[in-house]
This record gives C-alpha cells, sequence and structure tokens, in this order.
C-alpha cells in the first residue's frame, strides 16, 4: 500500500479522543502548579537548544516540567521577553505531536520548530538552514489527524525574505525548499532518497511533518528551519556520509542563538 494512501482517521468518526491534552494537563497527577504560556514557542529538536539559551541568556523557568504524556523538558523563557517560551520537544513525531499538543492546551498558538536534517540534494550544504514551505509526510502521526495525507504545507504569516536576510547576516546560507519527515531513519535507502529528489525534496527530519500536521489541526501558525547536519551519498559508489563540519558545534551554537534573537 502507498504511504500516502494509509487512512486511520474516518471522517464519519465524530466521537472524542479518550484523553485529551488539557485532560492530562489538568488530571493533577503531577505536583507542579499549571500555568497559561506565553503565546509562541521555540521549540528545538537539538539537543544543545536548551542548554545554549540558559548559557547565552538571562532565564527563567517557567515549569520544571512541562505536563506532556510522552515530553517532560522544562520551559523556559529570557528575562524581558513576556510573549515567547522555550522547550526541548523531543525526538520522532510522537514525541513532537505530544509537546505540540500539550503546548497548545497550555495556551501557546505559535510555534517555530528549531531542528536539523540530513540533506540530499546538490541545493543543500552542510551547516545552510532550510526554510520549507511544504514537508512530505512519511510518518505515522499525521495520518491520526488527517485522513488523507502526502505534503504538509506551513501555515504562517512570517516574512521568508526578512528571515533570510537576517540569517545570512549572521552568517547562514538559507535554502527555502520542501523537505521530507520519516519515522524510519535506518531505512532511509538510496531507492528512496532518489524518490524524494523527484519529488523536490532536498532533506529529511523526524518531527518537522508531524508538528506543522498538529499546528494545522489546531489553526496554530508554525515555521519550521532546519539546520543541514550531514549530507547523504547519491549511491553506493559514492563517500559514505559524515556527521557535521569541521567547527560544527560552534555552528550549531550560532544557529540557536540567531533563532533565539530573531524570534
Amino acid at each position: 500500500m502507498e504511504v500516502n494512501k494509509v487512512k486511520w482517521k474516518y471522517e464519519e468518526d465524530k466521537t472524542s479522543p479518550i484523553i485529551s491534552a488539557k485532560e492530562h494537563v489538568l488530571s493533577g497527577h503531577r505536583s507542579q502548579k499549571i500555568i497559561k504560556l506565553p503565546n509562541r514557542a521555540i521549540i528545538f529538536c537539538i539537543g544543545m537548544g536548551l542548554d545554549c539559551v540558559e548559557e547565552n541568556y538571562e532565564t527563567i523557568t517557567l515549569m520544571d516540567s512541562i505536563p506532556g504524556f510522552i515530553t517532560h523538558s522544562k520551559v523556559l523563557k529570557i528575562k524581558g521577553n513576556e510573549n515567547t517560551c522555550f522547550v526541548h520537544g523531543g525526538y520522532g513525531s510522537p514525541a513532537i505531536a505530544d509537546t505540540i499538543e500539550t503546548l497548545h492546551a497550555l495556551g501557546v498558538n505559535e510555534i517555530v520548530l528549531v531542528g536539523m536534517c540530513g540533506v540530499f540534494s546538490n541545493k543543500v550544504e552542510v551547516g545552510n538552514i532550510i526554510i520549507p514551505n511544504r514537508i512530505l509526510s512519511e510518518e505515522g502521526t499525521s495520518r491520526h489527524y488527517y485522513s488523507a495525507v502526502e505534503f504538509v504545507k506551513v501555515h504562517n504569516d512570517f516574512e521568508i525574505n526578512e528571515i533570510k536576510t537576517y540569517f545570512e547576516d549572521c552568517s547562514f546560507k538559507v535554502i527555502a525548499e520542501d523537505t521530507v519527515t520519516t519515522d524510519a531513519l535506518y531505512r532511509e535507502t538510496f531507492f528512496k532518497e532518489n524518490l524524494w529528489r523527484e519529488k523536490d525534496c532536498v532533506g529529511v527530519d523526524m518531527e518537522a511533518s508531524a508538528l506543522v500536521s498538529v499546528c494545522n489541526y489546531y489553526n496554530m501558525k508554525s515555521i519550521v528551519l532546519l539546520l543541514a547536519s550531514d549530507k547523504h551519498p547519491k549511491s553506493e559508489n559514492e563517500k559514505s556520509w559524515v556527521w557535521g563540519k569541521e567547527d560544527f558545534k560552534n555552528i550549531q551554537r550560532n544557529f540557536v542563538k540567531s533563532c533565539t534573537d530573531f524570534f
């Protein structure tokens, strides 16, 4: 069966979930006080994200642990910025969906995903930033929100040219191209990545399409920024891929700080 034909959500299903994120947040099985969070959340799917924010800014801990079902990151804000909070989103589509559902239940209505991806196109090099307008969904989570899913479209009112100019001033090359999200990193075969190139995708991550699907379901604005972390060979005859590049840790830090400063 073709992946875009899989159907797990049915239009005739008008029943309620067994438990909603709001009900879970208010269930009382956690001791900390539940608060309303700022309107915007920057979600890191990059390990150093929250640490980098704490190291470089004066932060306040809003919650010691986000009351998610899967994800339990602390929630930070930067002193003087009342409109944005920062959280680690977890890894993979189920974790990121849980994070978005929980943040939405806590009052967040705008999401910025700051993550990384592998790339398989000559259009992109390691260290570039990709801002996709559409994301090919090859993960299962989106199919519980929409009965038919192939490309998920990102909905926001950000001025992409303004973002592009800003990040170029921060020494990044910015690429506006489609990407793909997968559930199975060990099944990214040469055959599969060639199919992705034929669909004009340039990179692959494990969270973005699910994040956007949940945001679209709740009419939340979202934007995805992915740092290219590794470049894949196009055939088995080419040299195998290598993670990162020289000084990649500093590139990651610059990426996190630049996203934090802009948004």
